[in-house]
């Protein structure tokens, strides 16, 4: 499966202490039209089976809907969207997206407590509330939903709990569990928001656990394949559906191999790993080597994380 993806904006309506984008509050950004509008008449008709917004909060910016009826009158044929989910607590809204032929969204989802939740994106407690209405508005207008939850140190302690909340009381159809790209803002607040890996294996393979028993469909994205045995077979094949992508004046002809090739790094104990060649490992982020080095990775014909 082939697909566009655009990155609409750096502007959001909260600022998230592990954005990877950086996404400010503070002021107003202008999105180039003519540019986005060249990208998607420029690969019209070769194959794009779905066009990927995100951002940024791509919901909150004026030209957001005419990019979205230009991508309709294109042909082409489906489109996700990544959202906070904020501006789809009103379902009017949600149906006009579905009209657009937004028949995902992506939306994020990485705690049950509200006022973790409001610290964490300099928001105020009401947001929890938006979202979860915004996940039901967008299951109420025939779109398929799925959540994105990054592990990080605040809610390594409930990630079942969050797990339970969303399959019970959301019903999504996918769930996705994140490692944490330590770019951005999350590099600035590194050491706040960043676990070890050591600390996250055990948590992560209970949600999993939960989750592979009820009918949801769920991956994973971002871990090394050494730290979850078994479990690697749930991480995300991002060159199954492989991404052009426009990211605001740039193009990047593969995302996954941008990914692979640009954000990480392989150690001298990757060396032998039978990992090191498999397309879902590129080796650990750089920013989380800068920070935590090499010492919990084992050598071996599989790199493992020493716990």
């Amino acid at each position: 499966m082939k697909g566009l993806s655009i990155h609409l904006t750096d502007q959001c309506n909260q600022s998230c202490k592990f954005c990877v984008v950086d996404s400010y509050q503070e002021r107003k950004e202008n999105v180039n039209k003519r540019i986005i509008y060249k990208f998607l008449e420029g690969n019209r008709n070769k194959g794009y089976e779905v066009v990927n917004i995100h951002g940024g909060e791509p919901t909150i910016v004026p030209e957001f809907l005419d990019i979205l009826a230009r991508i309709k009158e294109l042909g082409y044929p489906q489109v996700s969207l990544q959202t906070n989910g904020r501006t789809l607590k009103d379902f009017h809204f949600a149906k006009q997206l579905s009209d657009y032929n937004v028949n995902t969204f992506v939306i994020s989802f990485h705690n049950t407590d509200k006022m973790e939740i409001a610290d964490l994106a300099n928001v105020n407690e009401e947001w929890l509330g938006e979202i979860i209405q915004g996940i039901k508005n967008a299951k109420a207008v025939g779109s398929r939903v799925r959540t994105n939850t990054v592990v990080y140190k605040n809610n390594l302690r409930n990630l079942c709990e969050i797990m339970k909340f969303i399959v019970e009381e959301l019903d999504v159809d996918h769930i996705n569990i994140s490692a944490m790209h330590p770019a951005g803002r999350a590099y600035k607040n590194f050491y706040e928001v960043v676990p070890r890996y050591t600390e996250i294996i055990e948590p992560v393979m209970e949600a999993v656990d939960y989750v592979i028993k009820t009918d949801k469909e769920l991956t994973l994205e971002g871990f090394p394949p050494c730290l979850l045995g078994e479990y690697k077979d749930y991480l995300v094949d991002w060159y199954d559906t492989d991404f052009k992508l426009l990211y605001h004046n740039f193009i990047l002809n593969s995302y996954a191999d941008f990914m692979s090739q640009s954000t990480k790094n392989l150690g001298t104990m990757c060396n032998g790993c039978n990992y090191r060649h498999d397309r879902l490992c590129g080796g650990i982020y750089k920013e989380y080597i800068e920070k935590y080095g090499w010492d919990e990775f084992s050598e071996g014909p599989i790199a493992e994380v020493k716990i």
